[in-house]
This record gives C-alpha cells, sequence and structure tokens, in this order.
C-alpha cells in the first residue's frame, strides 16, 4: 500500500498524519495530529478522549519528547524529518475506503453532508479517487467537525476544481469565506502565517478549495500521486523575504502546490534569492494564493535542488512558522498595494 498525503495511521495510541507524497521506501514522512488526554474535546469509539495538535511546531515538540528515535536528518528533503517504518502502525486509515463505507451507508449529519458532497463534485465521472480525510476519517468527528475530502490524481483533481468553481457560482450549498466567517480560521493561522486580516480576507476570498458547504467548514485537497523521493539531493540556503512575479500558477490548486515566478526584489536574506525560480509548498494554506501576473511578497527558504541528472533549481520553500505569501499587486483588482 503506498500511503501519501490524506491517509492517516495510528502508532500505539496517537493517530499520525502522512506529510506528502515523497516518502522513503517502506517508510512514511509523518506528523502526530490527535494525541490521548483525558481533558481532550474529541472521543474516539472507545470512548477516549483526544486533543489535536494543530501546529507544526505543537507537533515537533511531541515528536521529540514521544518519538525522537523517528526523526532523521533526510538529504533528499533537506532537513530533520519523522521517517517511521509502515510496518510500525498498528492501524492505517484509508481516504478511500472510508469514502466508499459512507457513501453505502445512511448515515445522517455529517457523514450525509460529506458524502452528498463527493456525489455532487463527482457529477460525470467515477468517484473512486475522491476520498475523505480529518476526523471524519479516523472517527474523531463530530456535527461540529469540517469536512475534509482528498481528490487523488491530475485529471480528477482539475475536474473536481471546475465543478467547484461553477457550483461557487451558484452560491446556494457552497460559499467562500467572507469578512463574517473567516475570523476563526484567521486565528487559527496568523501564529504560524502572520498576515494582516484584510490581506488574509482579501486572499481567501480568491481561494475556492476552502469554504462552507450547507453551513459547514469545508478543505479540498487535491493530490498528484507522483514519487520523485530520491530523485535530488536539497541544500538549504538561509531564510528569505522576496518580491516575486508570478509566471505560471497552473500547479498552484494541487498539495503540494508549485508557482512559477521570477524574481524582483530581495527584500531580506542572500542573494541567491535573485535566483528563485518556483515557490514550493506541502500546505494546504499557500494553495491559490496568486495568478499569474501577479506581484507577491513571500517569505520562506530558499533551496537549491540538485538532481541525479545534474540539474539544479533554486527555489522558496514555504512551510515553516512565519513564512507567507501575500498579494501586493493583482491585474484583476486595484484593491492591493502597488510595488
Amino acid at each position: 500500500m503506498r500511503i501519501i498525503e490524506g491517509y492517516y495511521m495510528r502508532l500505539g495510541d496517537t493517530i499520525f498524519y502522512a506529510k506528502g507524497v515523497e516518502h522513503p521506501p517502506g517508510k512514511v514522512i509523518a506528523y502526530p495530529k490527535y494525541v490521548l488526554d483525558p481533558k481532550g474535546e474529541r472521543m474516539d469509539a472507545r470512548r477516549r478522549r483526544y486533543r489535536k495538535l494543530f501546529t507544526q511546531e505543537e507537533q515537533l515538540r511531541y515528536l521529540r519528547e514521544y518519538y525522537n528515535e523517528y526523526l532523521v536528518y533526510d538529504p533528499y528533503i533537506g532537513e530533520e524529518v519523522p521517517e517511521i517504518p509502515l510496518d510500525s502502525f498498528n492501524e492505517v486509515y484509508d481516504p478511500l475506503k472510508r469514502a466508499k463505507e459512507l457513501l453505502a451507508s445512511s448515515k445522517p449529519g455529517i457523514e450525509r453532508d460529506a458524502t452528498d458532497m463527493i456525489l455532487d463534485l463527482s457529477s460525470g465521472f467515477d468517484n473512486d479517487e475522491i476520498g475523505i480525510s480529518g476526523s471524519l476519517l479516523v472517527g474523531l468527528h463530530n456535527e461540529s467537525s469540517d469536512i475534509d475530502l482528498v481528490v487523488y490524481g491530475e485529471d480528477k483533481g482539475r475536474k473536481v476544481y471546475e465543478i467547484l468553481k461553477e457550483r461557487l457560482k451558484e452560491e446556494k450549498d457552497y460559499k467562500r469565506y467572507s469578512k463574517g466567517n473567516a475570523e476563526a480560521l484567521y486565528k487559527r493561522r496568523r501564529e504560524e502565517t502572520p498576515i494582516s486580516w484584510d490581506e488574509f480576507l482579501k486572499q481567501e476570498r480568491r481561494r475556492i478549495l476552502e469554504g462552507y458547504y450547507r453551513n459547514r467548514e469545508y478543505s479540498i485537497r487535491l493530490v498528484r500521486q507522483s514519487n520523485s523521493y530520491g530523485s535530488k539531493i536539497v541544500r538549504k540556503l538561509g531564510e528569505a523575504t522576496l518580491v516575486l512575479e508570478v509566471m505560471d500558477s497552473r500547479e498552484s490548486i494541487f498539495t503540494p502546490c508549485r508557482y512559477a515566478v521570477r524574481s524582483l526584489k530581495v527584500v531580506r536574506g542572500p542573494e541567491t534569492g535573485r535566483k528563485v525560480e518556483f515557490i514550493y509548498s506541502l500546505r494546504e494554506r499557500f494553495t491559490e494564493i496568486a495568478s499569474e501576473g501577479d506581484v507577491i511578497e513571500a517569505r520562506g527558504e530558499v533551496e537549491v535542488w540538485t538532481y541525479k541528472t545534474g540539474d539544479e533549481v533554486t527555489l522558496l520553500y514555504l512551510g515553516r512558522k512565519g513564512d507567507y505569501m501575500k498579494l501586493l499587486w493583482s491585474r484583476d483588482t486595484d484593491d492591493y498595494i502597488n510595488v
């Protein structure tokens, strides 16, 4: 079984999630998401209480305290990451299997809304590559939980994206985030992604992979299944803040996401930032932010990827606490500050 973005796994009493699509043979790069806590707000079928680790900082602290033996420096990733052998897990939660189970059932509430959403977004094609992730996947959901969907494959992902665009134009079951309903999301993210409320709101109003379905929050990850682990060595050159022009945003809707860019200015950091060719992130929050022709400011880490072929590319990786992207100018609106 190939475990990638969207899958969850249980190791002892801790529930982990798989990060990204590139994993070493026989292992998975995974971070803890739900941990046992007698005061936790989530409860499983055995009535055990769990709490959610929201930030990457919390997750890393927990790893160092309880699972430090799995943390290794990986030259193909360029940093220390948790690599856990597949045979260590007590249970694997499969998003596609979970979706099939719910589609075959008649459960009410959030389960029904999740399956109705899958059926609606797969209108005209097979829904066998659309799965359910998050708390609904691992049985730690409640009626206030959000709906987390994952779509595997580039073709299916683009089809779902186009259908979702049409649904949001109708403004019936689907709605974008707005000033009235985005504040809680902003509070959850601002500690790790430091942009202002106004900047955040402008960006969220553009996005369609997050929003509301029948008054429930939803998020959708579009995941391509290519695995190039081991094809390159990653060197990190330091943090940088750059002003960049977006040249191509067609891959910005996927997780991991990618924007082809042209570097305009190094605000802070190594001068190598002038060579940055694209932005790359494993984090869903950086999808859909900018379009071709937009000028953005981004903070992240400058990396050089050296492939086995000898080719090299320089990029800006976004993923750590303090990293951000924000629009400075867009041809679509005059709301933004001109560079």
